[in-house]
């Protein structure tokens, strides 16, 4: 029912009649939009490749580009709009040129490329509530897969589901949490919409408890209190609510002065809470890693995804100093460091804008509109920002993460154009745009 539902969005269901020997009969004809099967198929795709492997990126190529090739005016016209997340793909791929690993940074920065086609693609042919639907069914799927899978790490240290990793599972169970928040409190939707998200709201937060993982759980609790605040913010009026914004920012600030002066004491209590060491499991030496090779490369960077490749001295090193046998699934655990050391501080200053420029409309969005999608784009890019400087979060290949930014700089677009168009009079499908999908 709810899979139908998604097929069916921004479709119409009318009612016919036909004439069989000059007798009316009444009956239903059913379109449905080939842009939301894909978009659909190709977020399965991605959200299973733990599952399926290869055959989950298959699965996304080949949805992601039936959208692409459907209709390449309308995609070329998009890609022009969005030229800023063209020219950070083309970055990472150009980066081949002076990369230590020259065929592995050109054979994934062609895969990140075709990500970020596809995602800016699914942003101008779907809906953003169609969106958010169909990551409420993925979420809730994977969900599921990993709690029928049952399994754990040794020793009892995190339930694992159906990753490799309990971050990854924390990762994604806390989208699954943000996702189904989002549905459950939009009144607009049906009962059978918003009736499932509280299930899945429960599945999410114990998978998450289950998975042990103190970052996320942190996070999680941060993306909570956020969004409280701008449920408080949505029913200000404008002036009221610019006060309070600015009210918040300087009591922040204070805050912030108060408890630099505390920093020896917090710091014990948490790394007494949550049981890591005052390197925070060795992050900060690898922080002193990535500033040296930053230092020694800065404005290029290794090559995009350059680094912890094996035969890399230092990655090799790194690894044999912590213990990573299996030689992989390791980073810098800071997202603008790491990203650095591969792109350099130019490419890493572009993704930054992008990302920041994305936060800060989807909050924007979600306080003046609040809707299961605008809550959902808010909440998600609040988790990033608090996730970034402790985990590396963006840009990769093939991943929900990096497709659901990029969806969401879309969606910011289109809102500032909405908005200015509103004011002006103008229409949003101009000639030589491509039609848009409302955002909502």
């Amino acid at each position: 029912m709810l899979l139908m539902s998604v097929a069916m969005s921004g479709a119409q269901v009318t009612p016919a009649r036909t004439q069989a020997r000059g007798i009316p009969r009444k009956g239903w004809t059913i379109s449905y939009s080939p842009d939301v099967l894909a978009a659909f198929a190709a977020i399965f795709g991605l959200a299973f490749i733990p599952v399926l492997g290869s055959l989950g990126a298959l699965l996304f190529l080949m949805s992601g580009m039936a959208l692409v090739l459907r209709r390449p005016g309308e995609t070329l016209a998009a890609l022009r709009r969005e030229w800023a997340i063209v020219l950070m793909a083309l970055w990472c791929l150009m980066s081949f040129v002076w990369s230590d690993y020259a065929s592995l940074t050109l054979r994934y920065g062609i895969q990140l490329c075709l990500t970020a086609a596809i995602a800016v693609v699914m942003a101008y042919r779907i809906a953003p509530m169609t969106f958010v639907k169909i990551i409420f069914l993925t979420s809730s799927l994977e969900g599921v897969a990993s709690l029928l899978s049952g399994r754990t790490r040794a020793g009892g240290m995190g339930y694992l589901g159906i990753y490799a990793s309990k971050n990854a599972l924390a990762g994604a169970m806390a989208l699954l949490i943000i996702v189904a928040l989002a549905v459950l409190i939009d009144r607009r939707l049906p009962p059978r919409w918003r009736q499932p998200a509280l299930g899945s709201l429960m599945l999410g937060t114990v998978l998450m408890v289950m998975g042990k993982s103190s970052g996320a759980l942190v996070s999680t609790l941060g993306v909570v209190m956020i969004f409280g605040l701008i449920l408080l913010l949505q029913r200000l009026t404008p002036h009221v609510r610019l006060v309070a914004i600015t009210m918040t920012i300087v009591l922040s600030a204070a805050v912030a002065v108060l408890l630099s002066s505390m920093t020896d004491e917090l710091a014990k209590a948490f790394l007494d809470l949550t049981g890591k060491d005052i390197t925070l499991t060795g992050r900060t030496d690898l922080w002193a890693v990535a500033l040296q090779q930053i230092a020694e490369r800065p404005f290029l960077g290794v090559g995009y995804q350059a680094f912890w490749v094996h035969g890399q001295p230092v990655a090799e090193q790194l690894w044999a100093e912590f213990g990573i046998k299996g030689r992989g699934g390791f980073n810098f655990h800071n997202t603008l460091l790491s990203n650095a050391v591969e792109i350099g501080v130019i490419g890493t200053a572009l993704q930054t804008v992008i990302v920041f420029g994305a936060l800060w409309s989807s909050l924007s969005w979600a306080i003046r509109s609040p809707s299961a999608a605008s809550i959902f784009f808010a909440l998600f890019m609040v988790r990033l920002f608090l996730l970034m400087w402790i985990e590396v979060v963006y840009f990769y290949q093939f991943n929900a993460v990096t497709l659901t930014i990029i969806v969401a700089v879309c969606y910011g677009r289109r809102l500032r154009e909405a908005e200015r168009l509103t004011h002006s009079g103008g229409s949003l499908d101009k000639p030589g745009r491509p039609g848009l999908p409302a955002v909502t």
